[in-house]
């Protein structure tokens, strides 16, 4: 759809509503209540408390949203983690740093969840390579509970993709996000020499990334346009998961197609989108590894999580924006302007603002074999 055409529409819509205020198809697509979406915590064969902990498992965060995960269970006490291969993005992932990412993410969000339920969740890695496909092995041994809290912290925790206030982050909560794990976390104020640079160059990274084509094609089948298809799915990124206005989403959801994604006019506006976003922030949360070694990359990920659910717990907006780390040559350049020895893992925009609608997610019986 092209400018002239956006407009012609918009005009049409507006109208439209003025008229209908009540119109069913401005109703917006939603994550399903927790029990809603994982059916009561009833499962054939597993154990509810395992059903239980795999539903909040399931709400951990992944790129595009495609909860690249596969849960084999061999016994009610041991599981296998699995990477899905028919959800792994090889245009902006080619090495699949970022699908092991998201899994070592999913197995923190297990871990946690277990230790709630009563369980202790011994984790290992199993995989030799980020290609492989069985990724970890959880055992699950029984245990008082602890840390139930968490579990409102998971179900809470949202990429918020909208503009956030500018003030700065109240110290003392930057510290507790710091002390975490100080060696592998770094923060960079906007208006730092280390947050003057990401939000300088992330737009850039974008423009460059949104005019590859087979990357934007890539993008583009993640992006749910059809509402029958984002609740038949289960995933991809929704018009609600981007924030997206009552007005926005009619227009999304009523005009918008994988061939729009491909047109100029949204690949700028995904740009202009992009520049707004980092210059509305309080600045950014850098993570970093020891090495690229599958443990190292294994303790990013869970790290990731828990900063996420850390960010949820003192009501600090936040979205991790991986494009510098995809594109050339910021992904080379990126240790040296932000003065830092380490690999980066993450960038993670963050301010204080209002909170996205959740991502939609799958129900466990989709992610569950034997």
């Amino acid at each position: 759809m092209n400018r002239r055409d956006f407009f012609k529409y918009s005009i049409a819509v507006g109208s439209v509503f003025a008229l209908s205020p009540m119109l069913t198809s401005c109703a917006g697509v939603h994550r399903k209540s927790f029990y809603e979406n994982h059916g009561g915590f009833t499962m054939p064969d597993l154990p509810e408390k395992t059903t239980r902990i795999l539903s909040y498992a399931a709400l951990s965060p992944s790129g595009h949203n495609t909860q690249p995960w596969i849960v084999k269970i061999k016994s009610p006490s041991e599981i296998i983690i699995q990477s899905d291969k028919t959800r792994w993005l090889p245009e902006v992932d080619p090495t699949n740093r970022e699908t092991f990412l998201s899994l070592s993410a999913f197995a923190e969000t297990l871990c946690l969840a277990s230790h709630a339920v009563g369980f202790d969740a011994e984790i290992s890695i199993i995989a030799e390579d980020l290609k492989d496909s069985d990724i970890f092995q959880v055992k699950l041994n029984e245990m008082p509970t602890k840390n139930e809290r968490y579990l409102g912290f998971i179900k809470n925790r949202v990429t918020t993709r909208t503009d956030f206030d500018k003030k700065e982050i109240k110290t003392e909560q930057i510290n507790e996000v710091l002390n975490i794990e100080p060696e592998h976390i770094e923060y960079f104020p906007l208006e730092s020499n280390g947050g003057k640079w990401i939000a300088e160059n992330l737009p850039e990274a974008v423009k460059q990334q949104s005019f590859n084509n087979d990357k934007q094609e890539e993008l583009s089948h993640w992006l749910r346009f059809s509402k029958s298809e984002a609740k038949e799915r289960g995933d991809g990124i929704t018009a609600e998961a981007l924030g997206l206005n009552w007005f926005a989403r009619f227009v999304w959801y009523n005009f918008y197609s994988q061939k729009s994604a491909m047109e100029d006019s949204f690949r700028n506006r995904g740009i202009d989108t992009a520049r707004e976003q980092v210059e509305n922030c309080s600045g950014f949360v850098v993570l970093t590894s020891k090495d690229n070694s599958l443990d190292s990359i294994f303790d990013s990920g869970r790290l990731y999580q828990k900063i996420g659910l850390k960010l949820t717990e003192l009501g600090i907006a936040h979205h991790t924006m991986s494009q510098l780390l995809e594109e050339e040559p910021w992904s080379s350049e990126i240790k040296s302007n932000l003065k830092i020895d380490q690999p980066v893992q993450f960038v993670i925009r963050i301010g204080y603002g209002e909170d996205s609608k959740p991502s939609i997610r799958r129900p466990v019986r989709s992610f569950v074999v034997s």
